[in-house]
């Protein structure tokens, strides 16, 4: 078998084979918009000139409580010198202010890898092997990462580049004190200084306005404890307030906050901020309050629904779904617009949206405040729908053969409410990639509200998603959940096709003998509801972890069942692929004509069908010639699988079917022309980032000398 490992864990059973379009690298740059009113903070700024240095990578951290503009401080300097960091800028929201939540690195470092040109399939599945393969490819690079939100140095230290003049900003309400081991240096950031908090008012607000009344100035950016964050939604509740005078504003202000109404309890426990940190929470719900107080009410309304989505950001659709809930929302872009003015939600890309979190939390108080239960289920169920009938649409896009059940929505979706459909596979990717997050939190946002058969479709949509881009831990841990959910609401096909789905992340994961217990529990399930071809498909993924483990002769005994069963089913494309894995399996332990009889057959079926396996079985099928002696024959099996591959776009079967081409070659004398196939296979693997894989085709190419010696 050539190539990497990905051929054996991706070809075969209920696996989407094609990975997704192959995407060109380029540089990342990740970082969010620049705040647009970013005012003042010249010796922070300095702060964070004097950390970078030439002669290793730096560790900047940013701590303050929420609100002070950690964020904008830290994205502002990033940006300004952008041309310091030529290899790109890297950007995650670790959400250290969920403490129940945060995220783990090895949630990160996967997106990282891939940014970085990793194919998916070789992200190592633990987090040493990830942090080794990171630092490996940052060693050589100049680039920037932001980590914001940290809960813990634990969560940033992986993520930290390793090349010299590179630099990790971390932004923490909490002090992180033990990252001063680690050489960062930490930079405590305070309120705005009274005139920059009156400046920032005024680029908002007007700085004519300001003009006219500065002391009521100096008295409304207090009443917000010069945190910018509230002085930015005071200054807005000036603009859509023009009648009111700034002392008018002030006072108001100083008496919601004098009177505490509704402040909820304030994340400063444990932050190291102390009693301040709840007082300036205090103020910034007084202010919340008042913009809110301010708001359209169609804005209101809408406001409180997105407060109900589990993350913070979110696309324009979204607020779509929760508006058509009665009373509609009927000018979406109109509602959207007005808090964007009011400052309680930022647009940090077209067509998306988010929330600063003491914001979102405002606003879930609100809906907990001024909307029945009823009406909050609803926009929580339209949420729900939201994901799932997109990421059915996305999965049905880049696996078109995969079987699925009818999925079962809250509201059946008109032609109106139906999402756009994706143009390709790239499109659909992409899609996924961006709203991993999302789908996540709306699964534990399903289970949390009590919503299971929601809770197991959305993992069983998200198929397509982990088994192209690979995000392990989050593709055990939705199955895992869905199973639970599927259970629990009866669905026994949807828990018999979660438990299989479980065992194959645990396979891809090296986790075999779980994997083994999970399909067990699947195959029961298949058999007790009388699906056969679900019942082939567990024995195929049974099969293969047994060979995974070495155990050569008990897979192919389950893939003989297997076939014995798609025998019966009449269905072609499993029979196909089933046939492809006995034949690999029979050619591993040397018995050719077995292995070269099921191939053919795997071939005849599948041939002529534009399915992406016929550039796999075409390499199988060669090489089973090739060891068997018969080069002659393996020669147009494998250029025909070389041909496959420009046209299905199945771009990285190119480099194992350039490494057969290459042995091949070899072992017939032509050195000249296996250099070159070891060479091209090489070039592949590294511009797909498949370093080992590069490294063992170069060492290939090496062996055989240079070009023209002789």
């Amino acid at each position: 078998m050539h190539g990497p490992s990905l051929q054996a864990a991706a070809i075969h059973g209920d696996v989407y084979f094609g990975t997704g379009p192959a995407r060109p690298r380029h540089l990342p740059r990740q970082l969010p918009p620049a705040p647009r009113h970013f005012t003042g903070r010249l010796d922070s700024l300095a702060h964070l000139d004097a950390t970078l240095t030439p002669d290793g990578p730096s560790v900047a951290v940013i701590s303050g409580p929420p609100g002070v503009g950690k964020s904008a401080l830290a994205v502002s300097w990033l940006r300004s010198h952008r041309a310091d960091f030529p290899d790109g800028q890297l950007y995650v929201d670790l959400r250290g202010h969920l403490a129940e939540e945060p995220v783990a690195p090895s949630s990160v470092l996967p997106r990282f890898l891939h940014a970085l040109g990793v194919r998916p399939e070789h992200v190592p599945t633990d987090l040493p092997e990830q942090t080794a393969l990171y630092r490996s490819l940052t060693a050589d690079l100049r680039i920037a990462v932001l980590c914001d939100n940290a809960f813990s140095a634990a969560q940033t230290r992986p993520l930290a580049p390793a090349g010299s003049g590179s630099i990790c900003v971390v932004t923490s309400r909490r002090r992180l004190n033990s990252l001063l081991l680690d050489g960062a240096r930490v930079l405590p950031l305070e309120p705005l200084d009274a005139d920059s908090a009156v400046q920032l008012l005024g680029r908002i607000a007007g700085r004519d306005r300001i003009a006219h009344d500065e002391p009521a100035a100096h008295e409304l950016v207090a009443s917000c404890g010069r945190f910018p964050l509230a002085v930015c939604v005071g200054a807005a509740l000036l603009s859509v307030r023009p009648g009111w005078s700034i002392a008018d504003v002030a006072a108001d202000l100083l008496a919601e906050s004098g009177s505490g109404s509704g402040s909820p309890a304030g994340p400063g426990s444990g932050s190291g901020y102390g009693s301040g940190f709840d007082d300036e929470e205090f103020s910034m719900n007084a202010c919340l309050d008042q913009a809110y107080s301010a708001l359209p009410p169609t804005a209101a309304r809408l406001y409180r629904r997105l407060g109900l989505h589990p993350g913070p950001e979110f696309a324009a659709a979204v607020a779509r779904a929760v508006a058509a809930a009665e009373p509609e929302v009927a000018d979406v872009s109109g509602a959207l617009a007005a808090l964007i003015d009011a400052n309680l939600l930022s647009r940090p890309s077209p067509g998306r949206y988010r929330f600063h979190d003491l914001i979102h939390r405002h606003a879930i108080s609100r809906a907990a405040a001024d909307d029945p239960g009823g009406l909050r289920a609803e926009a929580v169920q339209r949420v729900l729908d939201h994901y799932l009938l997109t990421a059915n649409g996305a999965d049905h896009v880049l696996y078109p053969q995969r079987h699925r059940p009818a999925p079962e929505y809250f509201r059946p979706p008109s032609g109106q409410a139906a999402p756009a459909a994706f143009p390709d596979a790239a499109t659909a990717l992409d899609w996924f990639e961006a709203e991993r997050g999302n789908l996540m939190a709306a699964q534990r946002l399903a289970v949390e509200n009590g919503m299971n058969s929601a809770a197991w479709q959305l993992a069983d949509s998200m198929w397509s998603l982990f088994s192209s881009l690979r995000y392990r831990q989050d593709w055990i841990a939705a199955h895992e959940i869905g199973v639970v959910a599927a259970a629990a609401c009866g669905h026994r096909l949807g828990e018999a096709r979660l438990r299989m789905g479980l065992g194959i992340a645990l396979r891809d994961a090296g986790r075999h003998r779980e994997a083994l217990t999970a399909f067990a529990d699947a195959l029961a399930l298949r058999r007790e509801i009388g699906d056969r071809r679900g019942e082939a498909l567990v024995l195929h993924h049974t099969a293969l972890t047994h060979r995974d483990l070495g155990d050569q002769d008990r897979a192919v005994e389950l893939l003989r069942a297997a076939q014995a069963v798609q025998e019966k089913t009449g269905d072609r494309r499993d029979l196909a692929r089933n046939h492809a894995a006995i034949g690999e399996t029979e050619s591993l332990r040397g018995r050719h004509e077995e292995a070269i009889g099921h191939l053919s057959r795997a071939r005849e079926m599948i041939a002529g069908t534009g399915d992406r396996y016929e550039a796999l079985v075409e390499r199988l099928l060669g090489e089973a010639y090739s060891r068997s002696g018969d080069g002659p024959s393996a020669r147009p099996h494998l250029l025909a699988a070389l041909d496959h591959t420009g046209a299905s776009g199945v771009v990285f079967e190119e480099g194992p079917v350039c490494e057969a081409l290459g042995e091949l070659a070899e072992r017939e004398g032509d050195e000249a022309a296996a250099r070159d196939f070891y060479l091209r296979a090489a070039a592949l693997y590294q511009r797909l980032g498949t370093l080992a894989d590069a490294h063992r085709a170069s060492e290939h190419a090496a062996r055989l000398g240079a070009a023209g010696a002789g």
